[in-house]
């Protein structure tokens, strides 16, 4: 294996040197105290592992390993500290290792035992994946490969995971790191903040490699932002609209791929995380999505003449936009229709609690009005039993 040594202190790359050299595997070693130097160099060189000091004086070990996993993606990045307890904390968890100095030749043989482990795994073949990846959107955010079940991604924080979201919604777009500064550390001096955004962009390159998935984040230059390139991966949410754009006609000519398309909206989008940057998205697609099930529950109740049917889909609707009245006076009248009573009463009394408590607003007049009617005419006819 080639490695490379990066360590401002020429007694540190000496030590470390003397050590890896007693290890059969490391076929050639290059040590560099300058940083920019080795990156430079990797390009050409292309090396299998690299021991990384995380304090240097021109640019961190942080700042470094972005940089290397852009001429050598492939390379193994293994940091060494001496006392950085954050570094520990951050990395302890990750596929790369971390050292404390001064670095002990038994731990220095566990790690290589971890690098050679991973380093013999069979890599996923590009050709095999990149058009049979997929990243779900709906709900909950997960990586899909072909023939397998999709699989929640092992985020070593919330902010990697967060940030990797962001970055897909704005998927083939320079996102700037003053922008990405100003909305995941708003609160934080800029030396730590842009510590902390590198940190956490290295998570999510590493998570992305664990995970087999064909994308990659480019830096659009060294200083600038970042490009998250998803390339024939696949979204969900994508592929959904594209075949609810084909849609055309009435529903009855269509009705199978009608009831697909709604069976595959799982929940909105992002949905589980509560991003309010994704909030205009998500009401984008909830809004499509309810409007395929109104034309679904119309063709129920005015040709197919299905008011359970209706129901259904009328319910779900009301799960989804709850505090849409003309839906919920629908669904009361069906649950009278059917003979539901307790039901009309229940989501009534819902209805009322929701836009009440969550809203601060009195029930819609229509809504109250036919419920009103629709009570006084009950209690009526159970007088006269």
């Amino acid at each position: 294996m080639k490695v490379f040594l990066i360590d401002d202190e020429r007694l540190a790359l000496v030590q470390l040197e003397r050590m890896l050299r007693q290890t059969t595997e490391v076929t050639s070693m290059v040590s560099f105290q300058d940083p920019m130097q080795a990156v430079e160099q990797a390009a050409a060189l292309q090396p299998d592992i690299i021991f990384l000091d995380i304090h240097m004086p021109e640019i961190t070990g942080l700042q470094a390993a972005e940089l290397l996993s852009e001429v050598c993606p492939l390379a193994d990045v293994v940091f060494v500290t001496a006392h950085d307890e954050y570094a520990v904390q951050a990395f302890e968890l990750n596929a790369v290792d971390y050292v404390l100095k001064p670095v002990q030749t038994s731990r220095l043989q566990k790690t290589m035992e971890r690098l050679i482990t991973r380093r013999s795994l069979p890599a996923a073949s590009e050709t095999a994946t990149e058009h049979t990846q997929k990243i779900n959107c709906f709900k909950t955010l997960k990586f899909q490969s072909s023939g397998q079940s999709p699989e929640l991604p092992k985020w070593r924080t919330a902010k990697a995971q967060e940030l990797f979201a962001y970055m897909l919604h704005h998927r083939g777009q320079i996102l700037h790191k003053s922008t990405l500064l100003e909305i995941f550390y708003p609160e934080m001096d800029l030396k730590r903040a842009m510590t902390q955004l590198y940190t956490t962009i290295y998570q999510v390159r590493q998570c992305i490699q664990k995970m087999n998935m064909n994308i990659t984040i480019q830096n659009s230059s060294i200083q600038e932002g970042y490009i998250l390139d998803i390339g024939h991966v696949m979204l969900d949410i994508e592929q959904w609209e594209k075949e609810l754009d084909k849609l055309n006609g009435p529903i009855s000519a269509q009705f199978d791929r009608v009831l697909h398309l709604l069976a595959e909206y799982e929940g909105d989008y992002l949905q589980d995380y509560g991003y309010i940057w994704a909030e205009n998205e998500r009401e984008r697609l909830r809004q499509l999505w309810l409007n395929l099930a109104r034309r679904l529950a119309s063709y129920y109740l005015e040709e197919a003449s299905s008011p359970i049917d209706a129901l259904q889909i009328y319910e779900r609707m009301q799960s989804i936009d709850p505090y849409n009245e003309s839906d919920a006076l629908i669904v009361m009248r069906l649950y009278d229709e059917l003979g539901y009573y307790d039901k009309v009463t229940a989501h009534y009394e819902r209805l009322s609690q929701s836009i009440e408590k969550e809203l601060g607003l009195a029930v819609p007049r229509q809504v109250n009005s036919w419920y009103v009617q629709w009570n006084e005419k009950r209690m009526s006819e159970e007088r006269l039993q």
